[in-house]
């Protein structure tokens, strides 16, 4: 059957989409998370929706979830942050559920610093994100071994203090991923050039020592903006929450196990479905076998418009995905809608929403990192996954049915 969208819901469509342009997101403190998220007592947060067990996460978010615990003292061995996991002793929740935005299997720990990005326009419309692990010993990847904790303690301990101490003025995201945008990168698989251009901004701020501290920090972390632009993507998204009836996606994630997104017209509630692994291109079997689910919050920077979604891609779209997937390259230009015009060089169009996903038959498409389930080697590659028709289906369904 085709699907068309009413007047009603173009309508509360374009409500929401202009919601998100006017948003001017900006780097504005840093922030313990107990303070700012008032986590509870052994309360850790995780990406993607809900899991449907929390004492039985995917192994790489426990074993992020083992390092927090050593962090946070509440547990003096893996093997006990293990037994408290089980137990219900420390509990998991999802990130975007409390105004954040976590990276493949991170988890978020009460002591752990965040990065706040607010609203320039709307103070008290922000959210944050931690900062990006880099690429020596990331706790993201889902791998347990004592050199994760310590690098956590470092990041919280001696790279917040300077990291913060440049915060004078907020700093405008936007037209720093403009540019980026305008140097090649994508948003979400390279943001080498936007990483770049926020060191450019941090420089002059920092004194010597601070800046030796942050920029070798940068220098060594090509993807460090990612998880700004994270929280800054979730941030925009947000203010469409609430426009009634309309199917915007706002929110978006994987967990390992399950796939969910959320729409504008039904804030907080998540439709969500099997997290099936990302595919990677002229993958032997042995490597897809094992593949974890797709993980993480990054998937709502594609599902605003950037990384795999992006309509500047197709010409720098990874050789081998566009070999393996010819078919996939205009997928963003059927699914996205209007630009937002602070990205005033590059223009790329942004929002998807449950009508033109529905009225194309295209699934959206998310470039994700591909981690070992078993949570032994890390990140296995980079792989691409395509959300379910079903999840918007349903999601209009309850739309239409909405009171």
């Amino acid at each position: 059957m085709t699907h068309s969208a009413t007047p009603q819901q173009q309508a509360a469509d374009t409500l929401a989409e202009q919601a998100i342009r006017a948003v001017r997101p900006q780097l504005s403190s840093v922030a313990l998370a107990r303070d700012l998220l008032a986590l509870g007592d052994r309360e850790l947060l995780h990406a993607g929706p809900p899991l449907a067990d929390p004492r039985r996460p995917c192994t790489p978010i426990l074993n992020a979830a083992v390092a927090a615990a050593l962090l946070e003292n509440w547990a003096q061995t893996p093997e006990q942050a293990r037994e408290m996991v089980g137990s219900g002793a420390i509990s998991l929740r999802p990130a975007q559920d409390r105004n954040c935005v976590l990276p493949l299997a991170d988890v978020l720990s009460p002591s752990m610093w965040v990065q706040v990005v607010r609203d320039a326009h709307a103070p008290g419309r922000w959210c944050c994100s931690p900062f990006n692990g880099g690429m020596l010993h990331p706790m993201r990847v889902g791998v347990f071994k004592p050199e994760v904790v310590d690098h956590l303690r470092w990041l919280d301990h001696v790279f917040a203090p300077a990291f913060s101490a440049a915060l004078t003025e907020p700093i405008d995201l936007i037209p720093l991923a403009d540019q980026g945008l305008a140097d090649g990168d994508d948003g979400h698989g390279k943001t080498i050039a936007m990483t770049r251009a926020l060191a450019a901004c941090l420089k002059p701020r920092l004194s010597t020592a601070q800046a030796s501290t942050c920029l070798s920090y940068l220098e060594q972390s090509p993807g460090y903006f990612l998880n700004l632009w994270m929280a800054a993507c979730r941030c925009m998204l947000s203010a469409a929450a609430g426009t009634q009836g309309s199917g915007v996606v706002t929110a978006a994630g994987g967990n390992g196990d399950a796939f969910g997104i959320q729409v504008a017209g039904l804030p907080g509630r998540w439709f969500t479905g099997p997290a099936a692994a990302p595919a990677i291109a002229q993958a032997p079997p042995a490597l897809a076998a094992s593949s974890l689910g797709a993980i993480g919050d990054r998937a709502l920077v594609d599902l605003l418009g950037f990384g795999a979604m992006t309509t500047l891609a197709v010409p720098r779209g990874p050789a081998a995905f566009l070999a393996a997937w010819p078919l996939e390259a205009d997928t963003p230009n059927a699914l996205l809608g209007h630009a937002h015009p602070g990205l005033a060089l590059t223009r790329p169009r942004l929002t998807v929403n449950t009508s033109r996903v529905l009225s194309s038959a295209r699934q959206p498409l998310i470039s994700l990192g591909v981690l070992d389930k078993a949570g032994q080697r890390g990140r296995l590659d980079a792989g691409y996954f395509r959300v379910p028709l079903e999840l918007f289906s349903n999601a209009e369904a309850s739309l239409t049915h909405a009171p």
